[in-house]
């Protein structure tokens, strides 16, 4: 099983930052889920009140897809037709895509062509710089460090980022999981912990703009507060200075699944 994270900057013009979260959850989510091999998407919506916190949002969110191998992703199978793959019993996504017409003749239009054209419209791909904080783009593979139970209701809290110039992929991950992964699974009040390693095969198939993402569970932003006062905060932080280039990608949000067809996914 791989792991998907892609950053989420919401379009400059065409929506308020509200607006774009109801659409990307009620509309362009759903949508997508609809690809047959796609086996799991949790969105992560940056929430509101944590843009005045510590660590604070870079992103408007993150989607988190997860696929059965990286041949997926090298070899996709053909794209069904939107009329095939947006039944009438979806009423309202049927509604919007298909009976409208949105994007075209929904008997030639794929799902793919039509998730490509929905996302052009409701997120920031456009190319005047700074590109870097537009951009995250990741295939991974998870190594769960703290193995905690999770809750709906909880803060979850994803950094993605980059090794430091000057160290190979194979000592950065070595050194992140060995020692970096022990000092975080000390913080105090975490629930979870899983660091997410990108494939090394994965970079020849597709652009990635960061070398890993790390997820980590408090039950509050108040929990997640006092955590980041802590002296192990500190000395993780310390262990970071070493290891990763600056600025990070973050995210501070809740899950909201979208599609879980994994048997007892989390």
């Amino acid at each position: 099983m791989i792991k998907v994270l892609a950053g989420a900057i919401k379009h400059p013009v065409n929506r308020t930052q509200t607006e774009f979260h109801e659409y990307w959850q009620s509309r362009h989510g759903p949508l997508f889920a609809k690809t047959p091999e796609l086996r799991k998407y949790v969105q992560h919506h940056s929430l509101p009140e944590s843009y005045g916190g510590t660590p604070k949002p870079t992103l408007h969110g993150a989607s988190m897809f997860w696929f059965d191998s990286l041949d997926v992703l090298r070899n996709p199978p053909p794209s069904p037709r939107l009329y095939d793959a947006v039944r009438q019993e979806d009423q309202v996504l049927f509604e919007w895509y298909v009976g409208s017409s949105r994007y075209g003749a929904p008997g030639r239009m794929t799902l793919r062509e039509t998730v490509v054209a929905d996302d052009r419209q409701l997120f920031d791909r456009t190319q005047n710089w700074p590109l870097g904080g537009k951009r995250t783009s990741i295939v991974a593979q998870e190594r769960v460090i703290v193995d905690g139970p999770t809750t709906p209701g909880m803060i979850k809290v994803i950094w993605a980022f980059s090794r430091k110039p000057g160290l190979a992929l194979d000592e950065f991950q070595e050194h992140w999981h060995d020692v970096h992964g022990h000092l975080g699974a000390r913080l105090p009040g975490l629930h979870r912990y899983v660091q997410n390693h990108s494939l090394p095969e994965a970079y020849a198939i597709r652009p990635m703009t960061h070398d890993g993402f790390s997820e980590a569970w408090w039950d509050d932003l108040e929990s997640l507060q006092q955590s980041r006062t802590s002296p192990e905060w500190d000395a993780l932080s310390s262990d970071g200075q070493t290891l990763f280039s600056y600025p990070m990608a973050v995210i501070v949000a809740r899950e909201t699944v979208i599609k879980d067809t994994l048997a007892g996914g989390r």
